[in-house]
């Protein structure tokens, strides 16, 4: 039988905090599909890498009085002794800040720019007079209008309500307490919607493969209709955008992180010379995709990601299988990484055996899922 080029990715933990028990019981099939198919005697690329840009990292770099690639590696480091404890055999797990990731990328996005996919757009955001910035949701405070606590402009800690665009209007910049206002900016979109038949075509052909949470999100964005979304953040810290006139802008790290798993295609394969990522990637290799992450990335890696190789316009292969976990719950509460819920996978190392975990973690699927991503 014709050796078939497996490509595998498992998502990019975003790196400003440790990560939980919960993280690897999302991520552990992809190395479980990688042995299986190194086994089988298959070209494997098993593909990942830390996410490193973006609010998050900045925003705990001015508390922590150091510079968000100094968070960025902090958390790479640890990420690599965790995977390594696990024994997770990625070929390549990189960082998003990797110089050889970034030009990748930008020509990435170029491509889908001189394709017509991404388009500029003036729209009102919310602006600090006092910081002259332009601000995310997750640099502005504001008291919540559905329960009346104070909290981020992301997402209501209290009562999980998300604030609209005009009620972040009402909202304090959260460096200097400055009151925001509306002020007009250039931003960039994926014209995400133009791909949606493309997309429903495709996930009708596979979605038989898929567990029953990424066909049951999958199909609920596609029966909404999919929107257009920012691309570009106004950040000092990020990818730089390819393009004369947003020099003061960078890559919405959604767009440029899933773009990793091509990055690292590339990679490889110009290190290893017995390989060419276009095997991996492009139609005709004899090859097939996966995706491995926890369900709460699987419209990035069903939608976001098949749109963006569409936009290329250069045949490629789209992602066969979408392998999404279920939440891991601690207690009868979902595992957080942001309320501090569980263990770290560190701590649940110095407690148990890895290949116990390891175990425990693959074979407490239900049934009839545990053994359907794979053939």
């Amino acid at each position: 039988m014709e050796k078939r080029n497996i490509l595998i990715g498992g998502a990019w933990p975003y790196a400003n905090s440790s990560l939980h028990l919960g993280h690897i019981a999302g991520l552990i099939s992809g190395d479980f599909l990688a042995r299986y198919y190194r086994l089988k005697g298959d070209n494997v690329l098993y593909v990942s890498g830390s996410d490193c840009h973006g609010t998050p990292i900045t925003e705990r770099a001015k508390k922590e009085k150091c510079s968000p690639k100094d968070i960025a590696s902090k958390y790479d480091e640890e990420f690599n002794r965790m995977f390594n404890g696990y024994q997770f055999s990625y070929d390549l797990y990189s960082r998003t800040f990797d110089e050889y990731h970034k030009e990748k990328v930008k020509v990435l996005f170029k491509k889908l720019y001189d394709n017509g996919y991404i388009y500029e757009k003036y729209e009102p955001q919310a602006y600090c007079e006092h910081c002259n910035k332009f601000l995310s949701d997750r640099e502005i405070v504001l008291t919540c209008p559905e329960c009346g606590e104070e909290t981020k402009g992301d997402q209501c800690d209290h009562c999980l309500h998300v604030p609209t665009g005009s009620e972040l209007m009402a909202g304090n910049c959260i460096d200097c307490g400055a009151k925001v206002v509306e002020k007009e900016n250039k931003v960039l979109y994926l014209a995400l919607s133009k791909f949606q038949k493309q997309i429903e075509e495709h996930t009708e052909k596979v979605k038989s493969e898929w567990r029953i949470n990424a066909q049951n999100e999958t199909t609920k964005y596609l029966k909404q209709g999919l929107l257009d979304r920012a691309v570009t953040r106004d950040l000092t810290w990020g990818v730089d955008i390819p393009l004369e006139g947003y020099e003061d802008k960078k890559m919405y790290v959604w767009i440029e992180a899933v773009l990793g798993y091509i990055t690292d295609t590339m990679k490889l394969c110009e290190e290893r010379n017995d390989c060419t990522w276009e095997d991996f990637w492009k139609e005709g290799h004899n090859n097939k995709i996966y995706m491995c992450h926890g369900k709460d990335n699987i419209m990035f890696h069903s939608i976001i990601l098949n749109a963006l190789l569409l936009g290329q316009e250069e045949n490629y292969h789209l992602v066969d299988t979408i392998v999404s976990a279920e939440y891991l719950n601690f207690n009868d509460q979902k595992f957080s990484k942001s309320k501090g819920i569980g263990m770290t996978a560190l701590e649940a190392l110095d407690l148990y055996n890895s290949d116990s975990l390891r175990y425990h973690l693959l074979s407490n699927r239900s049934r009839k899922e545990r053994y359907k991503f794979y053939n």
